[in-house]
């Protein structure tokens, strides 16, 4: 969420708006939230090319024998199974002996990264048991690495399960800083228990960075408007891609929690990107209810939708 502008630059530069109260509950079309646009930086992340650069396996700690012989019977590509498309990446612990550590790594220049600067990411992977225990868990982890050495890391535990591929993902700002170097890694550990050695299958492996969502917003006052305020300011942040792209009318909506039933509505074309919307809430009982704000090329128009929770409370003043 973005920060916004101090409340008293709030107030004054907020567009006052008077919601429409309506005598009888409308029912509205179903919502249509919009997810962040994502980039995945990395080469094949679903493994569907054999012969494509980018990952590079491991067996850990290095020992006199690895080759590319035990490497490929050790993590291979199979068309057996898949989460998508034709095939996945496999790691067989049964291969290797104990405390060994198979590792598939993908390295990631600084060319790649420093446009993202200051961008979210966001890390997941797919796995899946193929056999082993019924649980097993993998790491996933994005170093940067500098002139010195290791600068940090972003680090992501993978719960793999025998019954149904399971994912997992992280998200964190990636802050650029003096790195020279990058990789992502999946390590995967061998068992106490030899006779339970996993075979892990992974697939659509993704580093992505999130572009902002063309319509974001919040209540900058909090989730709790209290009785005699009936003005519900909303802070609202339209993307640069979504307003180059003619999306400046706003409507709202006060509806019941679930956001299908309206009971007061307004609208308007902004003239800025992040316009603060003072709504007026019609008279309501205490209880939970929301805001559905929508975004599109005219007022009215439901092009990116979202829900803001509030709930309506009886305050120290009320009559």
């Amino acid at each position: 969420m973005y920060r916004h502008r101090p409340v008293a630059l709030t107030l004054l530069a907020a567009v006052i708006v008077t919601a429409l109260a309506h005598a009888q509950e409308v029912e509205l079309p179903p919502l249509a939230p919009t997810p962040a646009a994502a980039t995945n930086l990395l080469a094949n992340p679903g493994f569907e090319d054999p012969d494509a650069p980018g990952w590079a396996f491991t067996d850990w700690p290095p020992r006199e024998g690895t080759g590319a012989a035990l490497i490929a019977d050790s993590i291979r590509y199979t068309d057996e199974q898949a989460y998508e498309g034709r095939r996945c990446l496999v790691l067989d612990l049964t291969t290797v002996g104990a405390e060994r550590t198979l590792i598939t790594q993908e390295r990631l220049s600084p060319e790649t990264l420093a446009p993202f600067d200051g961008a979210t990411m966001r890390m997941s992977a797919q796995v899946l048991l193929a056999g082993g225990p019924t649980v097993h868990q993998l790491t996933m982890t994005m170093r940067q690495w500098g002139q010195d050495g290791l600068l940090t890391h972003q680090s992501l535990r993978l719960n793999a399960d025998v019954n149904e591929w399971a994912v997992a993902s992280r998200t964190f700002i990636f802050r650029m800083g003096l790195t020279t170097r990058a990789d992502l890694n999946i390590t995967v550990r061998q068992t106490p228990d030899l006779a339970d050695s996993p075979v892990v299958y992974l697939d659509d492996v993704r580093l992505e960075v999130l572009a902002p969502p063309p319509l974001d917003a919040e209540l900058p006052w909090g989730q709790t408007l209290m009785a005699p305020d009936n003005v519900l300011p909303v802070a609202v942040r339209i993307s640069e891609e979504a307003w180059a792209a003619g999306l400046r009318g706003l409507r709202w909506d006060i509806t019941a929690p679930d956001g299908m039933r309206s009971l007061a509505h307004g609208e308007m074309t902004a003239s800025m990107r992040d316009p603060v919307l003072s709504v007026t809430v019609p008279d309501l009982i205490e209880g939970r209810y929301a805001l559905r704000l929508a975004l599109g090329a005219e007022p009215g128009q439901r092009s990116r939708e979202l829900l803001l929770p509030f709930t309506r409370a009886e305050g120290p003043l009320a009559n």
